[in-house]
C-alpha cells in the first residue's frame, strides 16, 4: 500500500484491505511510522515511540480479531501500556514506567489494533489546549500556528494527518469532542459509566470524565461503541422517529459565539428541519456558578489525589517548579479541601442538573456548536495564567461541552462546514443512555455534509 492510500483509510477500510490481505498488518504499521517521520516534527503529536510493543502484539494475536492489524494511537493520559512510559503530560510524572495495561488498552488490543505510539495531551488532562511544559505544543494540521484542542489534542492532530486512524481518547470536560471539532473529526463522549475505565478505578474523575476513542470516521466511531460500550445500559434505538430537537437557553454561559460556529448550527438545523425534525428554543434555568463551583472542587479533589500517590511513588513532595501553575493551584485548593467539602460538592453537582435530566426524559436531542471560537492561536491560553482568568478563558473557548459530562450524558461533535480552511463542527446531546439515538441522527445527516473523512490538511510527500 502506498502512503498516501493508507492516511486517507479509516479504520473499516483498513481492517478489510488487512482482512482480504491487499496489504499485510506489518505494512500498515510501517505506512503508520513513516507518517510520524513525514509530519511529527510540524505537529508534535506523537511524544513516544510503541513500535516495540506493536510488534510483540502482532505476534501475539490470532489474525482474525475484527480489527486485526489496524495501527492504534493511545493517549499519554491515564491510557497505560505496561513496560512503556507514561507521563500524563507533566514533568512531576514523566519518568514513571506503566507497571499494568489499562483494561481500554487491553480491549482494543483483544480487538486486533496494534498500538504504535502514544500521543500529546495537556498535564493532567487539565487544560482545552495541548500545550504541555514537558511535551511542547501540539499543532492543529489544519492551520499550523493554531491548536488542535485539549486534552486529547495529540491524538486529534495525529489522526487528522494521517499516521493512524484511530487513538484511545477521554473526556472530562470535552476532551474528545473540542479536539474534533478542532481538527474535522468525529468525536463522541458515550454516557458516563458504561465504557471501560480499569483496572485500578471504576470511575474517572468522580465521573466527571470517561474513556472511549476519536476516530476519522462515523462508522468507526459506532463500530467501536458497540464493542466497547456495556450496551446493556443503552437504550434501545427506535427507528425513524422524527425527534424534537432543542435550542437550550439558560444552561451555558454566556459568552459571545463567533460567526461561523453560530451559521453551523443554522446549517444543521435547517437539515435538520428538510429531514422532518423539529425544532424548538427553550429556556432552561441552571444555576451555574453553583455547578461551576461544585466542578472545580471535584477536580481539585482528584488532581490533589493523583499528585499525592504519584509523591508516594517518588518518595518526594511535589514542589511548584515540577508542577505548571494551574495545576499546582488545583493541587493546593484540593489539600485544602474537607472531605466534607469534597461529598458536598459532588452530591449537590448531582442536584444541580437534575432539571436538564428531566428536561430530557421529555425531548430527545440538544443542539449547541461544538465551540464558541474557531480553534485558539498557539499561546492563546496558558497555564502561567491566573486561575479564575484561566478558567475564563477555557469557557469562552468552549462553553457548550462541560455539561454534558456534569450530567452525564452523551454527546458528539459533527464536523459539517468550513471556514477559511479551518473546519465547524456542531454539538449534539441526548438523555442518559440514548447513545445509539445520537449516532442514528448523526448517520441521517451525514449524506448531506462533506466528507471530511477523505480530507488530509497535511499532504503526503
Amino acid at each position: 500500500m502506498l502512503l498516501k492510500e493508507y492516511i486517507r483509510c479509516d479504520v473499516t477500510e483498513l481492517a478489510k484491505r488487512i482482512k482480504t490481505r491487499e496489504i499485510r498488518p506489518h505494512e500498515a504499521m510501517d505506512c503508520a511510522l513513516s507518517r510520524i517521520n513525514e509530519v511529527n516534527t510540524t505537529l508534535n503529536a506523537i511524544v513516544t515511540d510503541c513500535s516495540d510493543f506493536a510488534k510483540k502484539c502482532l505476534t501475539s494475536l490470532r489474525g482474525d480479531e475484527p480489527f486485526y492489524g489496524v495501527p492504534l494511537l493511545i493517549k499519554d493520559l491515564g491510557h497505560w501500556i505496561a513496560g512503556v512510559r507514561s507521563t500524563e503530560g507533566s514533568r512531576f510524572f514523566s519518568h514513571n514506567i506503566s507497571p499494568i495495561t489499562s483494561d481500554l488498552v487491553n480491549k482494543m488490543i483483544s480487538l486486533g489494533f496494534i498500538p504504535i505510539a502514544k500521543t500529546n495531551t495537556p498535564e493532567l488532562g487539565l487544560s482545552y489546549v495541548t500545550e504541555p511544559t514537558l511535551l511542547g505544543p501540539c499543532r492543529n494540521p489544519y492551520d499550523l500556528n493554531r491548536t488542535p484542542g485539549g486534552s486529547s489534542g495529540g491524538s486529534a492532530a495525529a489522526i487528522a494527518a494521517g499516521i493512524a486512524p484511530i487513538s484511545t481518547a477521554s473526556d472530562g470536560g470535552g476532551s474528545i469532542r473540542i479536539p474534533a471539532a478542532c481538527c474535522g473529526l468525529f468525536g463522541f463522549k458515550p454516557t458516563t459509566g458504561i465504557t471501560p475505565t480499569g483496572p485500578l478505578t471504576d470511575e474517572l474523575w468522580s465521573g466527571l470524565a470517561v474513556n472511549f476513542v476519536l476516530t476519522r470516521s462515523l462508522r468507526d466511531s459506532e463500530a467501536l461503541f458497540n464493542e466497547l460500550a456495556e450496551l446493556s445500559r443503552v437504550r434501545p434505538l427506535h427507528p425513524h422517529k422524527k425527534l424534537n430537537i432543542l435550542h437550550l437557553e439558560g444552561v451555558f454561559a454566556p459568552v459571545p459565539v463567533a460567526t461561523p460556529c453560530i451559521e453551523a448550527v443554522n446549517k444543521v438545523e435547517e437539515l435538520l428541519k428538510k429531514l422532518g425534525h423539529t425544532i424548538q428554543r427553550k429556556y432552561l434555568a441552571l444555576d451555574l456558578n453553583a455547578i461551576g463551583d461544585c466542578v472545580i472542587k471535584i477536580i481539585a479533589a482528584n488532581t490533589y489525589t493523583v499528585i499525592k500517590l504519584q509523591e508516594a511513588q517518588l518518595s518526594q513532595k511535589a514542589k511548584p517548579d515540577a508542577l505548571e501553575p494551574i495545576t499546582w493551584e488545583f493541587y493546593k485548593r484540593g489539600e485544602a479541601l474537607s472531605a466534607y467539602e469534597y461529598i458536598v460538592a459532588r452530591t449537590r453537582l448531582f442536584q444541580l442538573v437534575q432539571p436538564l435530566h428531566q428536561l430530557l426524559d421529555q425531548t430527545d436531542v440538544v443542539l449547541t456548536p461544538a465551540l464558541a471560537q474557531l480553534p485558539l492561536l498557539i499561546g492563546g491560553l496558558s497555564t502561567n495564567e491566573e486561575f479564575d482568568l484561566y478558567l475564563q478563558k477555557n469557557m469562552e473557548f468552549s462553553p457548550f461541552t462541560s455539561l454534558f459530562n456534569q450530567a452525564g450524558l452523551p454527546a458528539m461533535t459533527l464536523p459539517v462546514m468550513f471556514d477559511n480552511q479551518l473546519p465547524i463542527s456542531v454539538q449534539m446531546g441526548a438523555a442518559k443512555g440514548n447513545d445509539l439515538l445520537l449516532y442514528a441522527l448523526a448517520k441521517e445527516l451525514q449524506p448531506l455534509l462533506p466528507d471530511f473523512n477523505q480530507l488530509m490538511p497535511l499532504n503526503s510527500g
